[in-house]
């Protein structure tokens, strides 16, 4: 999530190409034998990639005509320029993997094949009604699934807490004194994520909502409001105070930035868990929700995640869809609870899941997070890519160049421009 995102709109000028080259849907006998292409990015050291490797094992046995052709992409790649020169050429795969800050290119492009038909009425009445409504196109249809929740909050070193004798903030003023107090020549006080891109829209989020706001309100551009304005601001002030990270060791989401002492704050991420209780497992750390701009405001977090879909022009689409079926779509929801807590660590927005999964959500930190975050979160907002780029831009003004309300002030003049000649979802 974390690289820039503009160029998907690059795929609008292409899926004319892409119709032509990746040629017509065929209907698959049980006698001829297909393949697939499902391509991710996660580590192939790590539990996702045994997590595919086992599934596909399985659903080749039991569909002998069907080879899954999986492909690790290294996330550099992946989150750059891999999948549209893919689908710019008619070779894009026949399954892949989309964040909430990127899949609303996808929809734009017409690339996402519909998966209403793998979702029985109980497996869909088993989802969040909000975690549904985020992956549903225009026209009604669902075009992802969605798997996982990673809860943003706030991770902290309870020693480095201890000593200075500061109690966790629960407040943007007590955080903005304990990332100051924190800061050491060899240590940031707090970690959060200053380059542009969709991560660090998605970390903004919680931060308007806290305040009842948003970056659009009623289809309208909401940029220049005072709550977006008092965000920017709030961010800004750790940039001048010098408290912030501003050149981490290795990308803001990774939780090993806490692990290994070189912060004694960090926004990040619920997945870091399993890396906290495994990796670092020695260390001291604790969680709590996010500070919000005082104590009457409203705990709330965002919820982001991967989504798996299917491309629109595969010559079986039918055969990728009953794959990811396959994987997490089983009345069950044992493949489900396999994938959130033992692949990797994340909640389901399937209801079942979480209920008999409680031990797990409720070992170590993540029993912080059951009892504290988990309840309090919003999907991520699902942006076309030129509104991303729009909001990342202005990020970045406010918080390396011009004043917070300048920043605000440009990005809302272009997203109002945008607006006036977009005719899809906002």
């Amino acid at each position: 999530m974390k690289k820039k995102v503009f160029w998907f709109i690059f795929l609008l000028s292409v899926v004319s190409i892409c119709f032509t080259a990746c040629g017509k849907k065929e209907e698959a006998s049980n006698n001829e034998q297909i393949e697939l292409q499902f391509w991710h990015f996660w580590s192939k050291d790590g539990g996702e990639d045994k997590f595919f490797k086992k599934r596909i094992a399985e659903f080749e046995e039991q569909n002998p005509h069907i080879k899954i052709v999986d492909s690790n992409i290294p996330v550099d790649d992946y989150m750059g320029t891999k999948l549209a020169t893919a689908f710019a050429s008619g070779e894009g795969p026949d399954i892949f993997v989309a964040s909430p800050g990127t899949i609303g290119s996808f929809k734009t492009a017409g690339v996402l094949y519909s998966l209403d038909d793998i979702f029985s009425e109980t497996v869909r009445a088993d989802y969040s009604p909000a975690s549904i409504e985020a992956v549903t196109d225009e026209k009604g249809q669902i075009i992802a699934v969605p798997t996982e929740q990673d809860l943003v909050a706030l991770f902290y070193d309870i020693d480095l807490l201890a000593e200075q004798n500061i109690a966790p903030p629960t407040t943007w003023d007590e955080l903005l004194t304990a990332a100051k107090k924190l800061t050491t020549n060899d240590r940031s006080g707090l970690t959060f994520e200053v380059n542009k891109g969709a991560f660090q829209n998605f970390l903004m989020m919680p931060f308007l909502w806290q305040q009842g706001s948003d970056y659009i309100v009623d289809g309208k551009s909401n940029l220049d409001s005072p709550e977006v304005i008092k965000a920017l601001t709030f961010w800004r002030e750790f940039i001048d105070n010098g408290s912030a990270n501003i050149k981490p060791s290795r990308g803001a989401g990774d939780v090993g930035i806490l692990g290994d002492d070189e912060t004694a704050l960090w926004i990040g991420g619920t997945v870091g868990i399993r890396a906290l209780n495994d990796e670092y497992k020695d260390r001291n750390i604790g969680v709590v929700p996010l500070p919000k701009p005082d104590d009457d405001a409203k705990d709330v977090t965002v919820a982001g995640g991967w989504s798996f879909v299917v491309n629109n022009q595969s010559k079986h689409p039918k055969e990728a869809a009953e794959f990811i079926k396959y994987m997490f779509l089983d009345e069950s929801g044992e493949n489900s609870l396999k994938w959130n807590t033992e692949a990797k660590f994340s909640y389901s927005p399937r209801k079942s899941v979480v209920e008999k999964g409680e031990a797990d959500y409720q070992q170590n930190l993540a029993k912080e997070i059951t009892e504290n975050i988990y309840g309090t979160e919003r999907p991520e907002s699902s942006l076309p890519s030129e509104v991303s780029d729009i909001i990342g831009d202005m990020i970045q003004d406010a918080l390396f160049g011009s004043s917070p309300e300048e920043a605000a002030k440009k990005a809302h003049e272009k997203l109002t421009e945008f607006i006036a000649d977009y005719e899809g979802d906002l």
